[in-house]
């Protein structure tokens, strides 16, 4: 009998601890879909903050706008320092304070600064076309260079583009996405394209007509040429890594690479493309640097633009030639030779990401500029195209925008970029 009664008990007792743990278990089920479900919801949420705080650069602008101290350029660089190192602490503190792998990620703070300038930019670019009278006390005593048509057309592509780019970079880092391919070459892009509008920017306003108009608020674009560059090197450092996870996702996948170039025809038009590019390059620097044997030259007439005072088109097309056309003569001899021995040229998707981005950048500002000036600052040395060449300068603009992109796309859509690795 109490063998028996031994035996009950432990059938109940076995049976109430499993009913535990079901309902443990049951629970940490729950848990886990709770968590993530709130994980998105959560992202989404901050990424609102990010762009609320972003658009608290509008009635800040607007409220210094009346400010007696903006009359003095020292005041305009001073504020524009505490105002931009104030949206990092304002940001920890009402939107990442608890998220541990976010707080610790540098350029989760370094985006935030830099999508609320974006904004600031916009304003500037709004200004300087007349849609706006927020940012005049900046346009008079912070940087004065931007109230050229260069300048607006940067701003612009600043307010637009990279806001966007921003906010997109800003998620993946919520969702701990950065180390992926996604990630990876937006990244580039941007590198891209923020480095050499600030080549063009910083440089044009030292060599151009206003040379001797330079502030203190010139210091302010340091930051943005220096973050990218240190973001991009740390990509290029780490691309042995992410080659090696592209490798282990691959799996015993085998990828058939062409061994002939007369069986890539997009190559060749590639290939055909970098050449003409080359010699454009070089043409049209010899141009802007008025080479004696280009005095007589009818190329003038047809892009009066690259002879603008301002020295930007004369720094964007120096770039040309000299960062531009080194990736070119680089990019064809992968393409030749890649398919012979793919691992030589491992750095071509990065670096066809990072050309991408200075490309869209370089020819969005530099033909917009060429076609359009701001009639609140007239500038006498812009001059527009004239109608009967517009097609032609805009057709070659353009393919030396479009083009880029195609590239990068056949060397990194998809799983293609693994046939350089």
């Amino acid at each position: 009998m109490q063998a028996s009664n031994r035996k009950n008990i432990k059938t109940l007792s076995s049976a109430s601890t499993a009913s535990d743990t079901a309902t443990t278990d049951d629970h940490g089920t729950k848990g886990k879909i709770q968590v993530q479900a709130r994980e998105p919801e959560s992202s989404t949420r901050i990424l609102l903050g990010v762009v609320t705080v972003s658009l608290l650069a509008i009635p800040i602008c607007y409220i210094l706008s009346h400010v007696t101290q903006m009359e003095n350029s020292f005041y305009v660089f001073l504020c524009g320092v505490v105002i931009c190192t104030s949206v990092a602490p304002l940001t920890y503190h009402l939107l990442i304070k608890r998220i541990l792998h976010v707080k610790r990620e540098t350029y989760f703070y370094v985006f935030t600064i830099f999508s609320f300038t974006a904004m600031v930019d916009l304003l500037l670019a709004l200004t300087i076309d007349n849609y706006s009278s927020a940012c005049h006390f900046y346009l008079e005593q912070g940087e004065v260079y931007l109230k050229t048509s260069h300048g607006l057309f940067i701003n612009y592509w600043d307010g637009t583009v990279h806001y966007t780019l921003y906010l997109i970079m800003l998620y993946c880092i919520l969702k701990k996405q950065t180390n992926k391919k996604f990630y990876r070459f937006l990244s580039l892009f941007w590198c891209g394209s923020i480095l050499n509008s600030m080549i063009v920017l910083l440089g044009g306003a030292a060599a151009g007509q206003f040379g001797t108009h330079i502030k203190p608020s010139y210091l302010l674009n340091i930051p943005y040429a220096m973050f990218p560059l240190i973001f991009v090197i740390r990509r290029f450092r780490a691309r042995t890594d992410f080659i090696n996870q592209r490798q282990q996702k691959r799996g015993n996948k085998t990828y058939t690479i062409p061994k002939s170039l007369i069986s890539r025809p997009l190559d060749i038009f590639f290939i055909a493309y970098l050449l003409f590019a080359i010699i454009f390059a070089i043409y049209r620097v010899l141009h802007v640097l008025r080479s004696p044997m280009m005095t007589q030259s009818v190329y003038y007439e047809y892009e009066p633009y690259m002879l603008n005072a301002s020295g930007f088109p004369l720094i964007q097309l120096i770039t040309y030639a000299f960062y531009f056309v080194p990736y070119y003569c680089s990019t064809i001899n992968a393409l030749l030779f890649y398919n012979q021995q793919s691992s030589k040229f491992q750095w071509l998707p990065d670096w066809t990401m990072v050309h991408a981005g200075a490309a869209a950048q370089a020819q969005f500002s530099y033909l917009f500029s060429s076609l359009h000036s701001p009639t609140l600052f007239p500038d006498s040395s812009w001059s527009a195209v004239p109608s009967q060449y517009r097609f032609i300068i805009v057709g070659l603009n353009s393919i030396l925008a479009i083009v880029p992109q195609l590239l990068a796309f056949r060397i990194c859509g998809g799983v293609k970029d693994q046939e350089f690795y």
